[in-house]
């Protein structure tokens, strides 16, 4: 069934545009010219939920298995990512984030949290109210995987 979110609940889909125009934003914002974002968010990942196979990553990032291998390599070149067997099968590895990793995901989630934080602080009383009285609700999305395309 091809439904569109404008028939659906346009203050749905009003919402759900503008939440595309902000991750649009962030992403333009504090670009780093040494990672793409597939590489930054593998590094999130592993940063956030823990080891993974080089499989697992690359199912979550919708690329193929050579590519995120690659990626993983430079990672790994780089002192951010490190691979250690898979407890489970002696035949897999898993990568994990380094202390180095950890510490550049922690600095980078700091640096932008302070651009966002500065660019609402500019905002009207109550635009940063009705932010401040989204934040349950917007950490939730984060943590939804149901129905992610």
């Amino acid at each position: 069934m091809n439904r569109t979110v404008e028939t659906d609940a346009p203050d749905v889909a009003e919402l759900a545009g503008v939440l595309e125009q902000v991750a649009s934003w962030l992403r333009r914002t504090l670009r780093n010219e040494e990672w793409n974002t597939v590489a930054l968010s593998v590094l999130d990942e592993l940063v956030r939920e823990g080891p993974r196979r080089v499989t697992e990553l690359a199912a979550l990032e919708r690329a193929s298995q050579p590519g995120m291998t690659g990626i993983v390599g430079r990672l790994q070149a780089a002192g951010l990512v490190g691979r250690a067997p898979d407890p489970t099968d002696g035949r897999a590895t898993l990568v994990a984030p380094t202390n180095a990793g950890r510490r550049y995901i922690r600095e980078r989630h700091a640096q932008r949290a302070v651009m966002v934080a500065d660019r609402i602080t500019t905002l009207p009383a109550d635009d940063r109210r009705a932010l401040l009285d989204a934040t349950r609700a917007l950490a939730a999305l984060t943590h939804t995987t149901e129905g992610a395309a």
